[in-house]
């Protein structure tokens, strides 16, 4: 899996960065820390699996980076990881689509588990935070987000491919991603949907629309 942490503490990305890639070491993680040049750098970044994004920087704001990625169609999914906890931005940055909020307080191990968790599709809020989130679409979002959307976007562009016949190989030359990432994505899809093969992982795609045909 191949991430972007976006914050501008370069001590800080530089010391994530090292201990996520000790506890997963399947992770590849680049970061950047120039978030005054404007947006554009990060929405040319399509190569990556996931971004990781501080919401309190420099220049353009985290909420502000999220609006102009998702105006722009850009597909890679986010996970804010941030020392905020105004749960009305926390609200703001979920309905904005986000894949999960992680406070700065959480371990190296959380920080895994927690992605892990939004790879399967669902939201993750902190517990301690969770209990705070009144709106109608948060409230939502504090469920299991995997009923009504199972699966990532990487992970609906991989099926798709899947169901044109690609091997984990194409997919990943054409994605321009590797094969180990590939397959992360692929076996993610098959404890979501709960099959073991890729025949049964397009046959439960289409019964539950994620597939058309």
């Amino acid at each position: 899996m191949r991430i972007l942490l976006i914050d501008d503490h370069m001590s800080f990305c530089e010391g994530l960065s090292a201990a996520m890639m000790v506890a997963r070491p399947d992770y590849l993680i680049d970061y950047t820390t120039d978030t005054r040049s404007g947006p554009l750098a990060i929405l040319d970044k399509t190569d990556y699996d996931l971004f990781l994004m501080d919401l309190m920087m420099p220049g353009i704001g985290g909420v502000e980076l999220i609006r102009f990625l998702n105006s722009h169609g850009h597909q890679t999914p986010i996970i804010v990881l941030s020392s905020v906890e105004d749960t009305a931005v926390i609200t703001q940055v979920l309905e904005l689509g986000v894949m999960g909020y992680l406070p700065k307080s959480y371990s190296v191990y959380q920080i895994v588990d927690a992605i892990e968790t939004c790879q399967q599709g669902n939201i993750h809020v902190p517990a301690f935070l969770s209990a705070s989130l009144q709106t109608g679409s948060a409230q939502r979002f504090k469920n299991n987000a995997a009923q009504d959307w199972p699966l990532t976007p990487r992970q609906i562009e991989i099926l798709s491919l899947l169901d044109k016949g690609m091997s984990n190989q194409q997919i990943a030359d054409y994605l321009y991603i590797s094969k180990a990432t590939v397959k992360t994505h692929v076996n993610q899809m098959f404890k979501t949907l709960q099959v073991n093969n890729r025949v049964s992982c397009l046959r439960s795609a289409r019964n539950v629309g994620l597939l058309s045909g």
